[in-house]
């Protein structure tokens, strides 16, 4: 096994093994998809100076270049993205999407976007992800790749949010986007710990928690209508969040801690039903 599955295995080990069927080039290209995205989440969140986190991006777009000038890449993932990904023929705006987002959100944190920039943080961080896998490893033509892409990662990172709204605004990253926080009453000169515990948060929660609703809709239905046995992973992905999605609408968006956890049982099922049908439900 190599060293990036070995990753995957440790951090989503579901997904490790929903992809176990795949020829080894889509195994690896997915499992170095995974790796950059998680290479980039931690960088966000580590203590690291902002000096030094600029720094690390920075050498990311000469990496981004490395790469597509067909140079010898610096970094072992810029040399896995070499050798694991380019035989899917990614165009190079898709890398250097997935890079701007990031930077929307390091060295500095991200705080109270305007709808438009969470959209633009949302499709680097999450949307191209997406639509990246489901290109190595599905076979939908290009239009429903694109749509299913942009609606599974909005649905993904809006739940993300939702689900670590705790920890995030405690790290004073703040994405629910502003016109959400300011239509449920939330000064726009709030420090983050303080719209942390501002009674109003869960009517801004519940205004976004739309945002992902609509998404899963819609993406469901076009999965429904493109039956795809090699969508597997990200199904799985996709029931996944979707099951956090729905205890948290249950018990009530007020309701911050604890995160929502989903117990070993529900987590096999979830696998079950990715790899013999389509849905969660």
């Amino acid at each position: 096994m190599s060293s990036i599955g070995r990753i995957v295995r440790k951090n989503h080990a579901a997904v490790f093994w929903c992809t176990r069927h795949y020829p080894k080039a889509k195994r690896e290209a997915v499992y170095t998809l995974y790796a950059l995205v998680k290479h980039f989440d931690d960088l966000s969140a580590s203590s690291l100076p902002e000096k030094e986190k600029a720094d690390i991006l920075e050498a990311w777009k000469r990496e981004i270049n490395n790469i597509y000038d067909k140079k010898v890449p610096e970094t072992d993932i810029g040399r896995r993205i070499y050798k694991n990904c380019m035989r899917f023929k990614f165009p190079r705006e898709c890398l250097e999407t997935v890079l701007s987002s990031f930077a929307m959100d390091c060295p500095r944190p991200l705080c109270r976007p305007s709808l438009a920039e969470f959209e633009r943080y949302c499709r680097g961080v999450s949307e191209m992800p997406s639509y990246l896998i489901l290109k190595i490893i599905a076979e939908f033509d290009e239009e429903t790749t694109a749509a299913l892409g942009r609606l599974i990662g909005r649905a993904v990172e809006v739940t993300n949010i939702l689900k670590n709204v705790k920890e995030d605004i405690s790290g004073g990253h703040v994405y629910i986007p502003d016109e959400y926080l300011l239509a449920a009453g939330i000064d726009e000169n709030l420090p983050p710990y303080e719209i942390l515990t501002h009674k109003n948060l869960y009517v801004a929660r519940q205004k976004f928690a739309e945002m992902a609703r609509r998404s899963y809709a819609e993406a469901y239905r076009l999965l429904d209508e493109n039956n795809n046995r090699n969508s597997k992973p990200i199904v799985y992905m996709l029931n996944l969040y979707h099951a956090y999605f729905e205890l948290m609408d249950h018990r009530g968006w007020e309701i911050i801690s604890p995160k929502p956890e989903l117990k070993f049982g529900d987590r096999c099922r979830l696998i079950f039903r990715a790899l013999f049908g389509k849905r969660k439900s």
